[in-house]
Order: C-alpha cells, then structure tokens, then sequence
C-alpha cells in the first residue's frame, strides 16, 4: 500500500498543476506553430507532469506493508544520551558511550519483533530513526554513531517529549520509552516530568537507566592523557519519571550494571499481545526524483542546442 508522510503538501500541488499548464514551455518545445503533434503534445504536458512528479516526492511517498499482527510487538524509542560525560570510563577498556551502543545492539537482537526509534540528544535531541523493523540498518547506525561535543548538554525533558511524539500515533498495545543517560537536566525549555505526564496521558511507559555515580570521573583527552570530571547524575527525577509513566527505574554503575538493566527491561516487556497489523515503509520519493530527471533531460538538452539564438519571431508576437 502506498502512504504519503506529509499528504497536506498536495493541497499546494493543485494550483502548481495549474500554472504548469498555463505556463507553456516554448524555448525547447513549442507551444504554437509546432513542427509536429508529439511538439503540441509535449508542449503543454512535460512542465505537468514535472510539477506532479515533484509535488509527489515533497509529499513523501512511501510504500507501507503489513509485520506480522501476532507477536510479542513493542514499539520503543530508545532515548541515548550523547554528551559529552558520555566519554567517561568507568571501566579502563570502554567508557559509557561505547558500552551503551554495544549493549542496545544486543538488546535489538534480543527482539526480533519489535520497532525501534532511536533518539540521541545533548543539548537539543535528534531523531536518528523513525520506527522501524530494519533492525539490521538500525545496528549499522548505532555501530557509526558519535558524540558531537560542539553541541554539549543534557536536555532530559525535550528529548522524551521527542520519543513520546514517535510514539503517540503507534498501533501497539506496549509502547515504550527507553531513556539511557548520565546527567542532570541542564538544556532544554521542556522538563522531564512535564514530559512524563504526557507520556502518561499516552499511555507510554519509559524506563530510565542512570549510568555512573556522583563524584570525580576520568574523561580521555584527544591529544593523550585523562582529564577529572565532576559529574551528576539526577537518580530522584529518573525515577519519578519512571514511576510515573508506570514504568522502572534502573542504576548502572558501569558496562555490567548497564547489561543486567537491559536485561530486566527485557523481561518486564515480554508481552503476547493481538495487535493492529503496525506497517513499515520504503520511501519512494527517489524514484519521484528520478521520474523528474527523466522529465528535466529532454528540456535541458534542447536549451543547451538553442542557447543564444534569436527568439523565432511567431514567439515574439505571441
């Protein structure tokens, strides 16, 4: 079945439709006095179908099929945590970031069903992948992901609010928000638990993992060397985060701790649920723009032999 993301932008279609037909194109096909039928033709349908072919990859076509309605399906949008602190070893072979990705990769592995979102924030959140079942794309992902500390900082709140808009229009039963960090909330106009409550008022649980402890920590340099850092970790609002969307609050002290809350995470959402059929789409909108190349081609080549010669005087009387 084929869906479109964004079907709003085709109410700004209709009236480019219109102009395109007005708007003949006369410099490469002529629109009168034409030198054959396919001339008349072309005349007025090329700018046309150019414009829907366009209009079309705006609205972001995508073609939709069924997962298996069956199944232990959860939706989660998994909420990584990217900053800076992130780099800190609480182990002297892997710091926190490295252990995070490599543990999420075997929690994807561990659910083969499900969908996934994967949001990573610092200062302002980015959503890496909607929801999908491609587990495989979502594991290259996380095996490139990175840390960008030119955007450093913990926005807690706008990054679930984030995660809770992923997951709002989800068909699953068990949706779930699985928040990995290690701070304290110091970016972002949107507070944790304002974004609990509209996790709540969604029927989404979030499940918090705090990694690390309060105190001095050891941060790897780029040029050598190690650097202290003071560090905090908010344990009391992740875990009325938690409790408040009915979900669990989990501390991870290093890479271990951090294995065994995936773990019990994993076991609080095993569900056999009858669900609605959830779909996963493949954009289309690179064969709308190849359709347009196809449609560009022609027209460009005939500007390109007519370049610098005089208007035909039937053009300029017209």
């Amino acid at each position: 079945m084929i869906a479109l993301r964004h079907p709003l932008l085709l109410l700004v279609l209709l009236p480019m439709l219109i102009w395109a037909w007005r708007v003949i194109y006369r410099w490469g096909i002529p629109s009168s006095r034409p030198a054959s039928a396919l001339g008349r033709v072309s005349s007025h349908w090329i700018p046309v179908l150019l414009t829907l072919v366009l209009g079309l990859a705006a609205a972001g076509p995508e073609w939709r099929s069924p997962i298996r309605g069956v199944a232990p399906v959860v939706d989660f949008a998994v909420v990584l945590d990217g900053s800076s602190s992130m780099r800190i070893l609480d182990q002297p072979d892997e710091d926190r970031w490295h252990a995070a990705r490599r543990t999420l990769a075997q929690f994807v592995l561990r659910r083969p069903e499900d969908r996934f979102a994967l949001i990573l924030f610092s200062a302002h959140p980015v959503t890496l992948s909607p929801l999908t079942s491609d587990h495989r794309r979502l594991l290259r992902m996380l095996a490139r992901l990175d840390i960008d500390s030119r955007d450093d900082g913990t926005a807690i709140g706008s990054a679930l609010m984030t995660a809770v808009r992923r997951l709002e229009d989800s068909p699953a039963r068990s949706r779930v928000i699985l928040l990995i960090t290690d701070g304290v909330q110091n970016r972002g106009r949107v507070t944790p638990m304002e974004a609990a409550e509209e996790a709540r008022r969604s029927g989404i649980r979030i499940h918090a993992v705090a990694i690390g402890v309060n105190g001095e920590s050891l941060v790897p340099l780029e040029g050598g060397g190690f650097a202290r850092l003071q560090v905090e970790v908010d344990h009391s609002t992740l875990q009325q985060v938690a409790h408040l969307t009915g979900g669990e609050s989990f501390s991870a002290k290093d890479p271990a701790g951090l294995e065994h809350s995936l773990a019990s995470v994993d076991q609080l959402e095993k569900t056999l649920l009858p669900v609605d059929p959830p779909s996963d789409g493949r954009p289309l909108a690179r064969w709308c723009l190849l359709a347009a190349a196809l449609l560009v081609f022609p027209l460009a080549t005939d500007l390109a032999f007519k370049r610098g010669r005089p208007r035909p005087a039937w053009v300029e009387g017209s």
